[in-house]
Order: C-alpha cells, then sequence, then structure tokens
C-alpha cells in the first residue's frame, strides 16, 4: 500500500503541475475560452470543408467523420503534451535532471503531465460531439448495451493514446531541438492513417496496413460502432464490438511492453550521454 500511495501522490502531483503550466499564463475565464476555441475552431473548419465538397449535403459518413475527428484531438494533445513535457522541462524550465533525480517515477510524471491535457481536451471533445450533432440534428444509433462497453472501451483507448505519448517522450529524449516537430508531424500522419477523417479503404494497400497496426485505428472505429452501429472501414465493418476490445486489449498488451522498454532505453541512453540536462534550443 506504501508504493501505492506514493505513485498516486506522485501523479496527483504532476497533474497539478501539468494544470498549472497549462493555466497559469492568465485568469480561468480566459484559460476556458483558449482551451476551447482552439480544438474546436479546427474541427468546426474541417466541417466546413466537409460541407463545401458535399455541397451542404449531410451524407452517412459525416457521424463517423465527426466522432473520427473528436477522438483525434486525444491523439494530437495527450501525445503532443507527454513528448513537449520533455521538451519543456529540459529546454525552458531546466528542471528535468532535477526531475530526474529525484523519487518521482518519470512514467508516472509523464502520465499526470499528460492527464492534465486528456482533462482539458475531454471538454473540447464532448461540446464539440454534442453541439455537431444538435446543429445537425443527427442521431446516435448505439449497439445493445452500449452503457456497460462504452467505458471500457474508451479506457482502452486512452491507454493507448498514453502507450504513443511514452513512445515520442523516449524518443525526445534522445533528440535536440527538434523534437517538437517530430510530435507534430506524427499528429498529422496518424489523422490519415488512423482513420479520422478518411477510411483506410482509399488508401494504397500498404499505407491501409500500417493504418491496422495503429492502436487507434481500432479504437476510432469501435467508438463508431458502439455509437453509430457501423464503423466504416472494412477491415472492422464485419468485427464484433466483443473481436475489436479483444484486438485492442492485445495491442495495448504487446506496445506497452515495447514502449517499456524502449522508455527505459532510451532515458539511459540519455543518461550516458548527458542528454538529459543539454540545451538544445537558444
Amino acid at each position: 500500500m506504501g508504493v501505492i500511495k506514493r505513485l498516486f501522490l506522485n501523479f496527483k502531483t504532476s497533474f497539478f503541475l501539468g494544470w498549472k503550466i497549462e493555466s497559469n499564463w492568465t485568469d480561468p475565464f480566459l484559460f476556458t475560452i483558449y482551451s476551447l476555441a482552439k480544438p474546436l475552431s479546427s474541427s468546426f473548419i474541417l466541417i466546413i470543408m466537409y460541407l463545401i465538397i458535399t455541397r451542404g449535403k449531410i451524407g452517412l459518413t459525416f457521424p463517423h467523420l465527426l466522432i473520427g475527428n473528436a477522438l483525434h484531438l486525444y491523439t494530437a494533445n495527450v501525445l503532443f503534451g507527454m513528448a513537449w513535457a520533455v521538451v519543456d522541462d529540459r529546454e525552458f524550465y531546466e528542471t528535468l535532471k532535477y526531475i530526474y533525480i529525484s523519487p518521482v517515477n518519470l512514467f508516472i510524471y509523464l502520465t499526470g503531465r499528460g492527464f492534465a491535457k486528456f482533462i482539458t481536451t475531454s471538454v473540447s471533445v464532448g461540446i464539440l460531439i454534442f453541439v455537431s450533432f444538435t446543429f445537425f440534428k443527427l442521431s446516435l444509433n448505439p449497439i445493445a448495451g452500449w452503457f456497460i462497453i462504452l467505458p471500457l472501451f474508451f479506457i482502452l483507448g486512452v491507454f493507448s493514446l498514453f502507450i504513443l505519448g511514452y513512445l515520442f517522450a523516449g524518443l525526445n529524449f534522445l533528440i535536440a531541438k527538434n523534437g517538437w516537430f517530430l510530435t507534430q508531424s506524427a499528429t498529422g500522419i496518424f489523422l490519415l492513417l488512423t482513420g479520422a477523417i478518411f477510411p483506410l479503404d482509399v488508401f494504397p494497400p500498404f499505407l491501409r496496413n500500417i493504418g491496422y497496426f495503429i492502436p487507434q485505428t481500432i479504437w476510432m472505429d469501435g467508438m463508431r460502432k458502439i455509437l453509430l452501429g457501423t464503423g466504416w472501414n472494412s477491415f472492422t465493418k464485419d468485427m464484433s464490438i466483443l473481436s475489436l476490445t479483444k484486438l485492442l486489449l492485445i495491442q495495448n498488451i504487446v506496445y506497452f511492453i515495447l514502449v517499456t522498454l524502449f522508455f527505459s532505453t532510451s532515458l539511459f541512453i540519455a543518461r550516458r550521454k548527458g542528454l538529459i540536462d543539454q540545451k538544445t534550443l537558444d
């Protein structure tokens, strides 16, 4: 119990620190507006582009697009938030070396920092889905027992987000000032290869196969199947939600083991080469 209590305290402190870093530059009201305006505006731009292309027609794919785009906000913000925490603490606050030698577990520390991003993003996702479905008079068609499987499947997807965050945080331990560019580029690639705004069937087979190995692909299509009754990738259309849950769970376990090994190795190399306290940004 002592270990669990200490890890929880580490997580709570890291979350509080991440929240303060995100919000202490202004008053709470302005921060709330900023936190909502940025992701919502980018999402509404995509919706407007869709309506222009379809000449105002709301097709059957539109709800799938809305849910995929909303869930991608988690990928973009949580992944970038965890990876950027390494660059932020090393380059700007110059505290990464102190965090490293402190009793705080870096895995738990990055989890807390990412969870602060997760909370703010959840508000944006909820508003985006509610406003979009209400304004366009769209309806959900959830599967039977959705209220049971939805929380479980959502948590599995969130877990996969943090796994990716550990991966890119590990990369940033080894990369100099261009680490932020790598993470930003990755979020754009995931926007396409996870089927957030396009079905993977429109891509060449080799890109399509890469997308199937990204956990967020299974997560997004599973959430569509739970809320809308069907997915929109041919690979998952005929799969039951139970099969998708098992597949996502297996992917999470495999990637967690691999990413944990990579993260530990990256941290070891960074320590040996003196990269933890090395400034690369002027």
